[in-house]
């Protein structure tokens, strides 16, 4: 298993800074080919089309070959197979988790998806991109679509048995919600990732990596309040 779980970061969309270099790079390096065939899918976005075509241009600058599944791409269904099985690296854009769970399940691109898991291919994304691999995330869906004013706990795939947070430290209130959540599931293993920091995970061994040293990734759990626990500058995770 290959997983690389971006916790966010700007890549260059609407003038904005590119801030996940380094993590891309490293994404590129886990496939360990001379030009990987780098897939995009944007189906949690409005804006797929302007998205891809960013990444698009990093990933072909890193030496890859790239393609992407958008919605037009739905409507042909043996493409996204092919597409899928001819990837070195999948990399799932953020936006509406619900949307974009709903749309794999729906077509069942999650088979497909497990099944690139189990040949090695590179399982990678970007906030909602990185909770679809994850048993469970926290999720600003609610929010998006104007059912709630809270963040809320959201199923996966449960390729890795943990709760993905992503965005961790640019909204203090995503720690109350964390909270509430964890309070009801004491279970979960939850890791929090803040803006520039990615969780890099081949089979057993797992390993922070940062385009930003200020960025942390955290170990959560509840025990009597939200207890958090730094693991940036270790190769694991309790």
């Amino acid at each position: 298993m290959k997983l690389m779980l971006i916790g966010g970061g700007e890549i260059g969309r609407a003038n904005t800074k590119y801030e996940t270099k380094e993590i891309d790079e490293e994404i590129v390096k886990m496939a360990g080919k001379d030009k990987p065939n780098f897939l995009f899918i944007g189906l949690a976005s409005n804006f797929a089309d302007s998205y891809y075509k960013v990444i698009k241009d990093i990933y072909k600058n890193l030496g890859c070959e790239t393609g992407k599944i958008s919605n037009k791409t739905l409507t042909h269904m043996e493409v996204v197979e092919q597409k899928i099985k001819e990837a070195d690296i999948i990399y799932v854009g953020g936006g509406d988790t619900s949307k974009l769970m709903s749309i794999v399940k729906e077509t069942k691109m999650d088979v497909m998806l497990k099944e690139a898991m189990e040949r090695n291919c590179v399982l990678s994304g970007i906030s909602a991109g990185a909770i679809i691999w994850c048993k469970k995330g926290l999720s600003d869906y609610q929010i998006m679509n104007n059912i709630s004013d809270n963040y809320a706990s959201i199923d996966g795939l449960g390729f890795l048995n943990y709760m993905f947070v992503p965005h961790f430290s640019s909204d203090d209130k995503k720690k109350e919600d964390l909270e509430k959540v964890l309070k009801e599931n004491k279970d979960i293993n939850t890791i929090c990732v803040d803006n520039c920091a990615a969780v890099k995970i081949i089979d057993d061994k797992i390993e922070v990596i940062k385009s930003d040293n200020n960025a942390n990734v955290y170990y959560a759990k509840y025990d009597n309040g939200l207890l958090l626990e730094n693991v940036s500058y270790l190769n694991r995770l309790p």
